[in-house]
């Protein structure tokens, strides 16, 4: 399969930046680059330079994306979108995620207090904190362009139950639906630690 974005040449010369963000805001105000994506020979704009410390992630075939991108920075909010590279350019599959946050919460309502919960105080001071699922990411490609994995994280901060707990999510592209979900530790042993946040040792499994 052809990867209809790459240019016909044998070397294709490459400039790494260390904050793509950055990078990309200067080329724009100084020479008045834009993000675009080419397909068939043709240039087509993208929303991608728009999303703040955007990621993109290519299906195996480059039929499709997913982008995942955070609305301020490290602390997100984080959301994940997919898009059909077609030959007009990108057009987005609306709400691939919708059903992540809601499941996230309900797991989080059913799952054991914490283990590092140990004194009234703490216990105390847990149950004023709120669930928080706000950051979903994406992780990685399956089935082709069919399914994608999320991951859905429980907070950002200390405020947040569960905080910075994880599942992860396999869902079918096109309908949206939940076809798998994955605990920390699930997720781990089906797909490696690779493309998943780090699990801390008191974690968990929600």
């Amino acid at each position: 399969m052809k990867n209809r974005s790459a240019p016909p040449c044998a070397v294709i010369p490459v400039v790494a930046y260390p904050d793509v963000a950055v990078a990309v805001a200067w080329l724009e105000a100084a020479f008045g680059f834009r993000v675009r994506l080419k397909a068939g020979g043709v240039s087509h704009w993208t929303p991608l330079g728009n999303m703040h410390d955007a990621e993109v992630a290519w299906s195996p075939d480059s039929a499709r994306l997913f982008v995942t991108w955070t609305e301020t920075g490290v602390l997100g909010p984080w959301h994940t979108q997919v898009f059909d590279v077609t030959a007009g350019g990108l057009t987005e599959i609306p709400n691939v995620t919708r059903n992540v946050r809601a499941d996230l919460v309900a797991r989080m309502k059913k799952a054991p207090v914490p283990k590092w919960i140990e004194t009234p105080q703490e216990l105390s001071m847990w149950k004023t904190e709120i669930y928080c699922a706000e950051d979903v990411v994406g992780s990685q490609w399956l089935n082709g362009s069919n399914e994608i994995l999320v991951v859905a994280l429980a907070g950002p901060d200390s405020g947040c139950k569960y905080m910075s707990n994880f599942v992860a999510y396999r869902i079918d592209v096109t309908t949206g639906k939940i076809l798998q979900a994955y605990s920390q530790n699930q997720a781990l042993r089906a797909f490696g630690e690779e493309n998943l946040p780090t699990v801390d040792p008191d974690h968990t499994e929600l």
